[in-house]
């Protein structure tokens, strides 16, 4: 995996990829193969013509492509020519150089795990971020890493408080289920969008460990209040299914008056 440039050769490449590639594969796999319900694309109302961040749970190397580029399909507004719509993405992941080269164009950019904030990949994702030569949509996933039951980790990575820190952007936590096997055929994905979160308090706060922990925390209490309104709503789904579909009492037998 590369990073593109000058940015505008970025912006331009990686645009025509996600929309010549990306979001008619993720239409037909999400929308013809499978079952995908969203709630709360109105949240992206409130930071249309903003760079910000998206904060999904990590189950699945599908999850950039249903967290960001599917929700996003359904706002047109964030994926075009004044966008640029990218996730930070481990190149480890990545097999094979084909796919490494695919994926950049399609704006993956390449974060070494162990190196820090101070790695170029971040340090230019915020410079493009502060310049605002676009609009920057940019996926990171507050757990660092992919969870393996599909439940969200006890603790978030401070990485994403950094990057918050640094550039003031808003976040929109994104909560989905049911990705763990993507992709399927006949599957059930639910997939919530949380209110946009914005930081503006922590600006004028010391960069340091506490500050960037404490933006870190903040975004995951707000995806586990998700994570419990997904559940709970599905669970409450299976409880009436299970009550309409369990045998009734035979009506009581009136006995003939004598």
């Amino acid at each position: 995996m590369f990073i593109l440039k000058p940015d505008d050769l970025r912006f331009d490449l990686t645009f025509a990829a996600q929309r010549a590639f990306m979001l008619p594969l993720v239409w037909f796999v999400f929308r013809v193969l499978n079952d995908v319900r969203v709630e709360g694309l109105e949240h992206f109302e409130e930071v249309e013509g903003e760079s910000i961040i998206l904060a999904p749970n990590h189950t699945s190397a599908w999850d950039s492509w249903v967290g960001t580029v599917w929700a996003l399909s359904a706002r047109k507004r964030f994926v075009d020519r004044e966008s640029y719509t990218c996730v930070l993405a481990a190149p480890e992941n990545v097999p094979t150089p084909a796919l490494k080269l695919l994926t950049s164009l399609l704006g993956a950019i390449p974060v070494d795990r162990e190196r820090g904030v101070e790695q170029f990949a971040l340090q230019d994702t915020v410079r493009i971020m502060r310049e605002g030569k676009r609009n920057v949509v940019l996926t990171v996933y507050p757990e660092g890493t992919r969870s393996r039951d599909g439940r969200l980790r006890q603790r978030g990575k401070a990485g994403i408080g950094w990057l918050v820190h640094e550039t003031n952007a808003p976040v929109v936590p994104i909560y989905h289920h049911g990705a763990t096997r993507m992709p399927g055929l006949g599957m059930n994905l639910r997939l919530k969008v949380g209110k946009p979160l914005r930081f503006d308090r922590y600006r004028d706060a010391a960069p340091g460990s506490a500050t960037y922990r404490g933006i870190t925390e903040e975004i995951m209490t707000s995806l586990r209040g998700l994570e419990a309104d997904v559940l709970g709503a599905r669970r409450a789904r299976r409880a009436r299914a299970s009550a309409a579909a369990a045998p009734r009492p035979p009506a009581p037998v009136e006995s003939a008056a004598s």
